[in-house]
């Protein structure tokens, strides 16, 4: 049940249902029991799955880490929170921490020897904690470093890494950037500098936003291509600046004026005057936007084409991995039902063990707990795993790939034209 998401009040239904017989005893303490009998051998096997990623990584001499803090998004009722960090080279999860400020102890000064908090503090040093805890043990646990921290720009748990030398004074632990984060602050900026400039006019008499200027599905089109302009160029901080300006310039190119400098030249150059210049053909600007609309952008475009900032992107790393992981945590636990701490623990180690291995890893757990797994458990494991990889690819195609972008385009548009008609609406807030 709990490798579905369910609780002991699901368990319950489903065997009456099945007309199967329940426990003599309390279901929810027969069910915290088999928790607690359950969680040493799946911890077991995380962690010898654990060692097959960490073994790849030193034997490719690297030790690039992935370190995504969910303690933003993993907080159960603000009690309990958990820390993932994966490797950035084989994309699998190597450690993970389990917080919980939940208690049950009838005197809160004086806890009982079996108290379940392990944690003191506000919710928000959680993050911090688990962290600094990961670093801190990499070398007495794995007799490894990790040099390499990969995660949000502002993140604390960083800056508490550096401040506490969890490797001593002769080896610092490095900041990087995530790349799908950083492509994000494209839009975010972009949105908000819509919202700041909502009711004032440009030079031309007109608003920022409206048809044919700063729509949502333009800044949708530019986060995008900012986000390729720095994929593509990961050997040099230069030219993703050339590739950054390019995007700038082009959105302000008319026939009468074409500023396409930056744009690559080659034969299979995006910018389609140049590849229109190679074939001697004439082009028309269509896409272009108004004068004054692509100078407002300009201080965005001068503050995410930073070489500082750009220099920490050149590993070409996101946290996709941090949150796919996350994803597989929330099908056994999910966030709006709280558990306790045996409860996540156990389904934290089944999701990091299904996540590394696939669910042929529990296999491995069934045999754990002295259970032979039969002929239909290693079918069904084996044919998940099968249909899993296979719906992986379907999504990586890039047919898939253009038929979702299309379709979020399609509803950014919507969006815009609501918001355009927002005063013919006859319903909305304080309206009756």
């Amino acid at each position: 049940m709990r490798c579905i998401g369910k609780g002991a009040e699901s368990a319950r239904m489903f065997c009456g249902i099945m007309n199967l017989p329940r426990h003599p005893q309390n279901s929810q303490s027969t069910t915290t029991f088999y928790c607690r009998q359950q969680e040493k051998p799946v911890n077991t096997v995380w962690q010898k799955l654990f060692v097959k990623p960490l073994m790849k990584m030193m034997e490719k001499g690297t030790l690039l880490l992935l370190l995504m803090v969910a303690g933003r998004s993993v907080v159960f009722l603000r009690r309990m929170a958990l820390v993932t960090v994966t490797s950035v080279d084989t994309g699998k999860v190597i450690d993970v921490e389990v917080f919980s400020k939940h208690c049950i102890c009838p005197n809160k000064t004086k806890h009982l020897q079996n108290c379940k908090r392990n944690f003191e503090g506000y919710s928000g040093k959680m993050e911090v904690a688990g962290a600094l805890s990961i670093f801190q043990r990499s070398q007495s646990l794995y007799n490894v470093r990790y040099t390499k921290y990969l995660g949000d720009g502002d993140s604390k748990a960083f800056t508490s890494i550096v401040e506490n030398k969890v490797y001593g004074d002769h080896c610092s632990v490095e900041k990087l950037e995530c790349i799908g984060h950083v492509m994000k602050r494209m839009g975010t900026r972009l949105r908000r500098l819509k919202t700041k400039m909502r009711r004032q006019k440009l030079s031309d008499g007109k608003p920022l936003c409206g048809r044919n200027r700063l729509t949502e599905a333009e800044i949708d089109r530019l986060q995008a291509y900012y986000g390729l302009a720095i994929r593509r160029n990961l050997s040099s901080v230069k030219d993703m600046q050339q590739a950054i300006w390019a995007i700038f310039l082009h959105k302000l190119s008319t026939d009468e004026k074409p500023q396409h400098g930056f744009c690559p030249s080659d034969s299979d150059t995006w910018c389609k005057f140049k590849k229109a210049e190679l074939l001697g053909e004439t082009y028309h600007h269509k896409n272009s936007l108004p004068v004054d609309v692509v100078e407002a952008m300009r201080p965005v475009f001068r503050d995410l084409a930073n070489p500082e900032l750009l220099k920490k992107c050149l590993h070409g790393g996101t946290q996709n991995p941090n949150e796919s992981v996350n994803n597989v945590i929330w099908s056994r636990v999910p966030k709006k039902t709280f558990v306790q701490l045996e409860v996540l623990s156990l389904g934290t180690y089944d999701a990091v063990s299904s996540f590394n291995m696939g669910n042929v890893s529990k296999l491995e757990i069934l045999r754990k707990v002295c259970i032979e797994p039969g002929d239909y458990t290693v079918q069904a494991m084996e044919c998940l795993d099968k249909q899993r990889l296979l719906r992986a690819k379907y999504y990586c195609l890039q047919k898939t790939k253009e038929v979702r972008k299309e379709k979020r385009l399609k509803r950014k548009k919507e969006d815009d034209e609501l918001l355009k008609n927002a005063d013919d609406l006859e319903y909305g807030a304080g309206m009756f």
